[in-house]
């Protein structure tokens, strides 16, 4: 072979090779950053315990509270958006819309019953193949519920850019 051939088929090999690290491995671990750090930070909520007998629910605090981040990871942009609505009567329902790198996923819904211990909200998943014996924390504060996620989750979520994950209450509700 001529040695401009070879340069030549280097090169295609060179880039054929940057490409997929440039597509492929990014894509792999932006799903996988962003999909798991935040989605299972925001339904997870770290902080997991037994649930208890549970105080009074305070007349405040039911309602329909949001969290939305937006940002960019390894330049593919992505979009959470959650709502979260407390029932009186403690059941909850949770909804995330998510979009990734342009692609909205179908919206995810989870339902089941809220108690109060002090100053926290304590979210128990209600599977249909039988309640979560996990329950997940958030604390309370005056118009907002901040969930407790931990150092690591802290620090995942630090990593992909996404803010604090802190639920705002909306007015009217």
């Amino acid at each position: 072979m001529k040695p401009g051939i070879c340069t030549s088929v280097g090169s295609i090999m060179t880039q054929r090779a940057h490409t997929l690290r440039q597509d492929l491995i990014p894509r792999l671990w932006f799903d996988f950053a962003v999909g798991a750090a935040i989605v299972a930070s925001i339904l997870l909520l770290g902080g997991c315990r037994r649930s208890a007998d549970s105080d009074p629910v305070p007349a405040t605090l039911p309602g329909t509270y949001t969290y939305e981040a937006k940002g960019s990871t390894f330049k593919k942009p992505w979009e959470f958006y959650v709502r979260l609505d407390l029932a009186p009567d403690r059941h909850y329902t949770l909804a995330l819309d998510k979009t990734i790198d342009g692609k909205r996923d179908p919206r995810e819904t989870s339902v089941g019953a809220y108690s109060i211990s002090g100053d926290h909200i304590l979210l128990r998943d209600g599977r249909p193949m039988g309640a979560s014996k996990d329950v997940h924390k958030l604390l309370i504060k005056a118009d907002s519920l901040v969930a407790e996620v931990g150092w690591t989750g802290e620090l995942v979520l630090k990593g992909v850019g996404a803010p604090n994950v802190v639920f705002v209450k909306q007015r009217g509700t």
